[in-house]
């Protein structure tokens, strides 16, 4: 039965970004982006069960971005049993963070790598682009210039 405001609802499709070298899984979860929505927005949301390491390098892009990190324990919102590791600036400063936390990358902010190197029960993970067509990602070193994105994208949703 089609509704007066369907258009406004959406079901996320369910996606897994695995790195192309080792096959390893660095997202896992659901992900909705201004493609489906038609307005400037990409929300990623997944549940962290084991670290990993995201083979992203420093990076700059041309639009926000927030990342945060929360407990999964729903009788517990500050029980946050991980740790999380992310790099920003140009002198790559290192930020460790032990407790629920959101991150706010302005446009032209150097960032990453990100990694997730303790979990000891799941947290979730949230990633908020501001962006429609146009969006631009640079890497920011010069080694890293150049380099093809080594991530494969996988729609796994149940249709």
């Amino acid at each position: 039965m089609a509704g007066k405001y369907d258009k406004y609802i959406h079901h996320p499709p369910h996606i897994q970004i695995k790195v192309k070298e080792d096959n390893s899984v660095v997202f896992d979860g659901l992900m909705l982006g201004h493609q489906q929505l038609g307005y400037g927005l990409t929300i990623g949301h997944q549940f962290v069960k084991k670290p990993f390491k995201s083979d992203n390098p420093c990076h700059t892009h041309n639009f926000d971005e927030f990342l945060a990190w929360y407990g999964g324990n729903p009788d517990d919102p500050d029980d946050f049993g991980a740790e999380v590791v992310l790099y920003m600036g140009k002198e790559q400063e290192k930020y460790v963070f032990t407790r629920p936390t959101m991150v706010y990358l302005p446009p032209g902010l150097p960032h990453c790598p990100l990694e997730i190197t303790r979990v000891d029960s799941p947290i979730i993970q949230i990633e908020i682009m501001l962006v429609a067509e146009g969006g631009t990602r640079e890497p920011y070193f010069e080694q890293d210039k150049g380099k093809v994105n080594l991530i494969e994208v996988i729609d796994l949703t149940r249709r």
